[in-house]
């Protein structure tokens, strides 16, 4: 009897202790993707979508939110494995996931890349290939454009004035099918 108790406290405490570090993953990974600027971000997309409706289709607004914090996840881990070094060096990001090494570099490319396929799909597939589009070249010229130019000065800015202004757009090509 006494075995048996002690294997189910040794057992129950492992559990605990994975729980918590899945609680410690899922952080890391809200981190990663910068999840409270995604809201921002998914928040001015739904507002381009009410701005085209005529009546909200529920389905469209749940593939417009989460393919686009999907997208902007992605964006925002891509951006975070590029700036690694330099993270390492700031207070303000020194304790993000991978400069702290919580998170390897490979591991946080596969969350982007996975979080970056699923979104545009949602996205041109849920909505129409229009929005998959658009989030497709935010993606790209956020990480490709405006995230290497933040080292060269304020010419980012003008880089990365597109990716901003995409998520309107965005909400409102998703409930259009077009340009207004």
């Amino acid at each position: 009897m006494q075995l048996k108790i002690q294997f189910l406290i040794t057992n129950s405490l492992t559990a605990q202790e994975t729980l918590t570090r899945v609680r410690f993953k899922v952080k890391d990974v809200a981190v990663l993707t910068k999840m409270r600027l995604a809201s921002l971000v998914v928040f001015s997309a739904f507002l381009g979508y009410l701005l085209a409706a005529q009546s909200v289709v529920w389905m469209d607004v749940f593939f417009l939110v989460i393919g686009g914090f999907l997208v902007t996840g992605s964006s925002n881990g891509f951006n975070q494995i590029i700036e690694k070094d330099i993270d390492k060096l700031m207070d303000r990001t020194k304790n993000r996931p991978i400069p702290s090494g919580r998170m390897s570099v490979k591991e946080a490319t596969w969350i982007s890349i996975v979080y970056g396929i699923l979104g545009i799909a949602m996205l041109w597939f849920g909505l129409n290939p229009l929005s998959g589009i658009l989030g497709s070249l935010a993606l790209f010229v956020y990480v490709f454009i405006y995230t290497p130019l933040k080292k060269h000065g304020p010419i980012a800015v003008l880089a990365g004035a597109f990716p901003g202004a995409v998520p309107p757009m965005l909400g409102y090509v998703a409930e259009s099918g077009q340009f207004g």
